[in-house]
């Protein structure tokens, strides 16, 4: 009974957390409310919702709350609910690295352009990150914010050599500023691998494309092999055995 009834109250809490947020209104109201939840509750930029959060933690402790006895469901339960709140709001999403190969060529030659009209290396990172897409943006954007800064230029190119598609582009960057040779031949030779690289998982994709379809195949195919050609001698071999 103690059971049904925690999760009689935690399925009305769901349904509270899924309620959409208030209005504008409501919102000028209360300007400072969200300002009063401790960090760890409202997690990392770009991690999920606190609401989404929420919501996916009371379920999971509901479910703990059934399966298992009074009193370790709830105390398990409330555990586990507060640990997924905390722990995927803390977990941001990585860098869209596809979109970031496909766009890097295009970014590379622009800064090319760019620096070759004779722009300093801080306009040329601007204006080519107000034209880029959204991922190439970001990244260009921090470049841009360091060299804002007063930061030297290979300092803040050097910040990027981790960065999972950026970074080796970054370095020689890096290395070229401080030795003064051309940047430009060095982004035209990184804008051209990073097409051919590009090109590469493109067509390592398509090629997969084939094994992936597989599993498909075997599930819409393999129950109906089975139902037409399997179970038929099976009953077939049965009943004479059931009749001889």
């Amino acid at each position: 009974m103690n059971q049904v009834l925690v999760a009689a109250l935690a399925a009305v809490l769901a349904v509270v957390v899924a309620l959409p947020p208030p209005s504008a209104a409501m919102g000028r109201l209360r300007p400072n409310a969200r300002r009063r939840l401790p960090a760890w509750l409202v997690g990392r930029e770009g991690a999920p919702p606190l609401r989404q959060r929420a919501l996916l933690a009371t379920a999971a402790g509901a479910l703990l709350v059934l399966a298992l006895a009074w009193p370790l469901g709830p105390l398990v339960g409330v555990t586990v609910g507060l640990g997924l709140v905390v722990l995927l709001g803390q977990r941001a999403p990585g860098p869209d690295t596809r979109a970031l190969t496909v766009q890097l060529p295009n970014a590379l030659d622009f800064l090319s352009v760019c620096l070759d009209a004779g722009q300093p290396m801080r306009s040329a990172v601007e204006a080519v990150a107000a034209v880029s897409p959204a991922a190439t943006r970001g990244v260009l954007r921090e470049v841009g914010a360091q060299l804002a800064l007063g930061r030297a230029g290979p300092d803040a190119w050097e910040r990027l050599r981790p960065h999972p598609v950026w970074g080796r582009a970054a370095a020689d960057i890096a290395r070229a500023e401080r030795s003064g040779t051309s940047l430009s031949g060095v982004l035209r030779v990184h804008a051209e691998d990073a097409r051919q690289e590009a090109r590469d998982q493109s067509l390592k994709a398509a090629r997969t494309v084939g094994v992936r379809s597989v599993v498909p195949l075997m599930v819409c195919f393999l129950p109906a092999f089975i139902l037409i050609g399997v179970v038929p001698i099976v009953a077939g071999l049965v009943q004479d055995f059931l009749s001889g």
